[in-house]
């Protein structure tokens, strides 16, 4: 259920619909898997390893959590901005569905 090679972060990237909020950005991008995907991004203007890795934790376990609102065929890539590191997961989960909402609806119109 990761994106893991650096061609499929590439793919959604390139060819996928985004969302910038304030705590992080999603892009997405339908996928051949039958199974909803997800990449991350924290890069070190997040903070240190031991706060990306916590910001990791909290973004993963926000998608496990949404998965059923997620289309079944869907890679997303969700990059962290500074702001991820000190929100409370309740933000993070709010503004990942608003995410979802504006993301999954682009993706599906382009998919038509």
């Amino acid at each position: 259920m990761r994106l893991t090679d650096s061609p499929e972060f590439e793919r959604v990237y390139r060819q996928g619909t985004a969302y910038r909020g304030r705590l992080f950005s999603v892009h997405a991008f339908p996928n051949e898997h039958g199974n909803p995907r997800l990449g991350l991004s924290v890069s070190r203007k997040v903070g240190n390893a031991v706060t990306r890795n916590a910001v990791r934790r909290r973004l993963r376990e926000v998608f496990h959590s949404c998965i059923s609102e997620i289309a079944g065929d869907m890679d997303l890539v969700v990059s962290a901005r500074p702001a991820a590191a000190k929100a409370t997961l309740e933000e993070l989960r709010e503004e990942f569905g608003k995410s979802l909402g504006r993301v999954g609806g682009q993706v599906e119109r382009r998919s038509v």
